[in-house]
């Protein structure tokens, strides 16, 4: 899911969210160990939320899991974005030199919610086509 900020950053295109950074803040880590607690905490919140995508896409049924899996992204998407708006002490750094991140981490700028979006969408097909993979009473064929 945050493979699009962690990439752009790679690249020298930079975005300002570092949700990993921001969930350690959120988890009251010590600064020193902020990603790392962020980390852990998002991966554990991540397994947490593939299952509830495991049960819709079981409960869709067994064609088209990608596309599904896209759908259950642009609503964890949106979800999401909204808490992010929410939790005005997001970023680590606030209050000092970033502004709130906003909904959709809009205050940031267009990269910020571009990647954040994407990230989500992809998370979403990966998740759909993983699981169309490890269940096995479906083909491979059961994603697209």
């Amino acid at each position: 899911m945050e493979s699009p900020a962690y990439a752009r950053r790679a690249l020298g295109r930079g975005v300002r969210q570092d949700i990993f950074a921001e969930g350690g803040a959120i988890l009251r880590a010590p600064r020193r160990y902020r990603r790392l607690v962020g980390w852990v905490g998002h991966a554990v919140l991540a397994v947490a939320i593939v299952l509830l995508y495991s049960t819709f896409f079981a409960a869709v049924g067994n064609d088209h899991l990608a596309w599904w899996g896209l759908f259950t992204g642009a609503v964890h998407a949106a979800l999401g974005g909204v808490v992010v708006g929410a939790w005005s002490d997001l970023h680590p750094d606030i209050p000092g030199r970033l502004a709130p991140p906003g909904v959709f981490y809009r205050h940031y700028g267009h990269r910020d919610v571009i990647t954040f979006c994407v990230g989500h969408l992809v998370f979403g097909a990966v998740a759909g086509t993983v699981y169309a993979a490890a269940h096995p009473a479906l083909s491979l064929d059961a994603a697209l």
